[in-house]
């Protein structure tokens, strides 16, 4: 329930969404709805459906009928011009949008805030051909120097502060990715979770991991290091929410293949009112990452939302972990390698004293990620200079 406090500014805000899902857009509508406690709202999209059924007392308006061609430079900066055409014609007195439709403030003829929340489209996770180097170089030229045209900027990291600062980006503020605490220290249960609780009630130990999934994120390292646990402790489940059918079936196939289907559930994916409870029967979480230079800036979300239900992290040595987690009070931090990673899950399971010691640091330091603290210059910056 959005509750409606000061409201004598009105901003307008534009978000495009690749696809249609809550767990990979949590962060954008988690912010949008804070926004939207704050200041007079509307939100114009390519998915209002989508939008409406997240956001129920904000104004949606669809865009759908305008058409972007991914992939092409032309047609998005085309596609820029005409969504600010559109937000200049409005009667609000701002506009916020997302860093990956940062060109658009390019044609405001009104203030414009943009929340930087990783740096994917800039840099690009892979780089296979001169063709992406080329297309990602342009593409960070183009956010950037939308980037600078706005009035304030809020970024999710230090590190991506840092990059923007060396590209001489102005209008800089911290804003962490956050949650709302309560939602996870109470989080509601479905029948989507009872295959979860049947196995808690039979002694299992819970090992979960949330959200996107893909080799960049630790797949075949998470299945891996769960193999190499189950191989020295049966009474071990592995439980994962976010991935696509694809990838479901890749890791069912992964542990009928080895006689293990009763150690895992995989979810697929889900809605993200039901992450909270999948994390709360969980034992101990697992975030893991590719070394590269995106993720080395980009701070995954998961981990704080992890540590808002209480659970301790397993996460490899990384610089995004290395800010959230702290080693042997929170969580571990170990290397790219399943031996080490089974070791920790091992270990809070043979320790459970230690496990639950683990379980109330990490709730303390869940303390400093609570929406309303972490949001709170957000808010300030926006009214100063809405009121100036």
């Amino acid at each position: 329930m959005i509750e409606v406090k000061n409201k004598a500014k009105s901003i307008s805000a534009f978000f495009y969404f690749k696809e249609p899902e809550s767990i990979g857009n949590a962060v954008i509508i988690h912010t949008l709805s804070f926004i939207a406690n704050h200041f007079d709202l509307s939100i114009y999209t390519n998915q209002a459906d989508f939008l409406k059924s997240r956001l129920s007392e904000v104004r949606i308006i669809s865009l759908n009928h305008i058409k972007f061609k991914e992939n092409s430079i032309p047609g998005m900066l085309n596609y820029c011009r005409k969504i600010a055409k559109i937000l200049n014609s409005d009667q609000s007195d701002a506009v916020f949008i997302g860093h990956n439709s940062g060109p658009i403030a390019l044609w405001l003829t009104k203030t414009c805030f943009q929340y930087v929340f990783q740096v994917h489209e800039m840099i690009g996770l892979e780089r296979k051909s001169v063709f992406d180097n080329i297309y990602h170089m342009i593409m960070e030229y183009i956010i950037i120097k939308g980037i600078r045209a706005s009035k304030a900027n809020f970024v999710v990291s230090e590190p991506i502060i840092q990059y923007l600062r060396a590209h001489n980006s102005p209008n800089l503020f911290l804003a962490s990715h956050c949650v709302d605490l309560k939602k996870f220290a109470w989080p509601s249960f479905s029948e989507l979770h009872n295959g979860i609780l049947r196995k808690k009630e039979q002694g299992y130990f819970i090992v979960c991991y949330t959200g996107w999934i893909s080799e960049e994120r630790g797949l075949h390292l998470m299945l891996e290091s769960l193999y190499i646990s189950l191989l020295k402790d049966p009474k071990i489940l592995f439980v994962t929410a976010g991935s696509d059918a694809k990838q479901t079936l890749e890791i069912y196939n992964y542990f009928t293949e080895r006689k293990m289907e009763e150690n895992i559930v995989c979810l697929g994916k889900i809605e993200y009112d039901f992450i909270p409870g999948v994390i709360a029967l969980s034992d101990v979480c697992l975030s893991i990452l590719e070394d590269n230079r995106v993720y080395q800036m980009s701070p995954p979300q998961k981990v704080i939302e992890y540590m808002a239900s209480g659970k301790p992290v397993i996460a490899n040595k990384i610089q995004t972990h290395s800010m959230l987690i702290t080693n042997e009070y929170d969580g571990f931090l170990t290397d790219y390698d399943p031996l080490m990673i089974s070791d920790r899950i091992l270990f809070l399971k043979a320790n459970p004293d230690i496990h639950k010691l683990m379980s109330r640091n990490v709730l303390k330091t869940a303390s400093k990620f609570d929406t309303s603290l972490v949001y709170k210059e957000m808010k300030e910056v926006m009214t100063r200079v809405l009121n100036n």
